[in-house]
């Protein structure tokens, strides 16, 4: 099953800029294979606070701690940049019946510290995971598996077998099966691992300075040929307030996701040193609601819906980069609906639906936001003001908005305690189930919502093992949470990212996520 996303998903072409100028480079430096500026290392702004974690079998489930975890780790399929499924530690894989997987793995691979890659780290790994005591926080995406199934006597083989027919049972490893070293965690314990991870990624961990950075150091002996092609990547800390300036000062190489509505300022101070790449991207504001008090009340999340001015949004957040929506699903998403339409904006409608609710006027909401998405908030704050809604902002780092939201969740089982929580997220698995099951499912460690009815229609969506019928149950689903407003829906972003212009990185994945490839396939340009 390929999700092959081509036309609205083909990449925007970059700002034609000025070549880098470069005075400093050293004869020594000139006899490398590759000539860089800055010994083979990029520095990246992806988070403004240290993420949650960097290891795959914490209590996290967060964008910015698997911006990390996908260059230390790898997964038994993986997807690449355009969606298509390609053989990671697997091989390849075949379907034995509609709830059993067949993986045959790669031989010869090491992790990073020597020890040998087979299935017995591959069942260590999941039945870590499947553990309940363990709170892993990617557990819940892999609740549709009942257990592994392993023959010692066959080291590079291996079985899955879920409960039911799961429609997205192969999407489930992007990212999220990150394999991990059996004999390494025994022997060192797993507070040892999360703090120094091991995997079999391109890229090794080497120190993580708290408040400073996260460095990663190319892994020589990986398995796939050609990638790495850098030393280094550096993971820079830094308030995403200060994002470009530390660009001009050159204390950064790139910014994945920055505001459309700054590019211009960028590439105005940059005077020709840098260039933006853009891409539309499964990628949202999203703005998820707890349906109690006034929005248990199906006419007052419609009113929310109308009183938002999405065009609004698209002019002074993104400087139009981006796309007005009308539910959950996103365009060039497997299980997109194409038929539905975005809410109109009419503060009329939306203060006549309050109205008729006999509400106490002002209504007060209380929101928790991600510091990304703070420009987003205010317009929509500001929007909700002209129909009586006060909304409070506390804004936080998007790693902190990730510990007091998910991480809560996961330790005490209770969503946190907000009418809203506003958030950019991608979706790494290109299927509209994921962000459904993510955002919305009662079950879920980042959802407020506890709908049943909701819970009910998103398993029958993946309780099949036909593609076609998987993607007419995803529109369906599409179409009752549009029609039941579970959330407040904004827009898809075209993804702005901006990069040094010695740095050849051209393209972005269409997921909207910082994956691998990215940096794998990064290289600085020859002299």
């Amino acid at each position: 099953m390929l999700f092959l996303l081509t036309g609205f998903l083909a990449q925007v072409p970059q700002l034609k800029s000025a070549d880098f100028t470069n005075s400093g480079t050293t004869s020594a430096e000139k006899s490398l294979p590759l000539v860089t500026k800055k010994s083979n290392r990029i520095r990246v702004a992806y988070f403004s606070q240290d993420p949650p974690a960097i290891d795959s079998l914490s209590p996290s489930f967060d964008p910015d701690s698997y911006s990390v975890i996908v260059q230390i780790f790898d997964t038994l399929v993986y997807m690449d940049l355009d969606g298509n499924f390609k053989p990671g530690l697997a091989t390849h894989w075949e379907k034995l019946s509609a709830t059993r997987w067949r993986f045959y793995l790669r031989e010869g691979v090491k992790f990073h510290n020597g020890e040998e890659f087979n299935a017995n780290a591959v069942k260590f790994t999941f039945d870590y995971i499947l553990n309940p005591n363990n709170n892993a926080g990617n557990r819940w995406i892999f609740s549709s598996l009942k257990r592994l199934i392993f023959d010692p006597a066959k080291p590079f083989q291996i079985d899955f077998e879920t409960y039911k027919p799961d429609g997205m049972f192969l999407n489930r490893f992007n990212m999220f099966g990150s394999i991990c070293p059996p004999l390494y965690i025994q022997a060192k314990g797993i507070e040892h691992f999360r703090k120094h991870p091991i995997g079999t990624g391109p890229f090794r961990f080497s120190e993580w300075s708290e408040g400073s950075h996260i460095l990663l150091t190319r892994n020589n002996d990986y398995w796939a040929q050609g990638i790495p092609k850098i030393n280094e990547v550096k993971f820079v800390v830094i308030p995403k307030s200060q994002w470009i300036k530390s660009f001009i000062e050159d204390k950064v190489d790139f910014i994945p996701n920055l505001s459309g509505n700054q590019t211009t300022q960028l590439m105005r101070r940059a005077r020709g040193n840098a260039k933006i790449i853009k891409r539309p991207v499964l990628s949202s504001y999203w703005v998820m609601l707890r349906n109690q008090g006034p929005l248990a009340s199906l006419d007052f999340r419609k009113a929310l819906n109308y009183a938002v001015n999405k065009e609004d949004l698209v002019r002074f957040v993104d400087f139009g980069n981006a796309i007005p929506m009308a539910s959950l699903g996103k365009q060039g998403e497997f299980g997109f609906n194409p038929e539905l339409k975005p809410y109109s904006y009419s503060p009329h409608k939306a203060k006549a639906l309050i109205d008729d609710l006999g509400l106490e006027s002002p209504i007060k909401l209380k929101s928790l936001v991600a510091d990304i998405a703070e420009p987003a908030a205010k317009v929509i704050q500001k929007n909700l003001e002209d129909v009586g809604v006060e909304l409070e902002l506390e804004v936080v780092s998007r790693s902190e908005w990730a510990n007091r939201v998910v991480g809560y969740k996961i330790q005490t089982g209770k969503p946190a305690d907000f009418d809203l929580v506003i958030n950019i997220v991608d979706n790494p698995v290109f299927n509209l189930a994921f962000h459904a099951g993510l955002f919305l499912d009662s079950n879920s460690p980042w959802s407020l919502l506890n709908d049943k009815e909701l819970d009910i229609r998103l398993q029958d969506t993946l309780n099949t093992a036909d593609e076609k019928e998987h993607e007419k149950r995803l529109q369906a689903l599409d179409r009752f949470i549009h029609e039941q407003a579970f959330m407040l829906f904004t827009t898809q972003k075209i993804i702005t990212a901006a990069v040094k212009k010695e740095i050849d990185i051209n393209t972005f994945g269409a997921n909207g996520h910082l994956d691998y490839e990215v940096l794998s396939n990064a290289n600085f340009v020859k002299e």
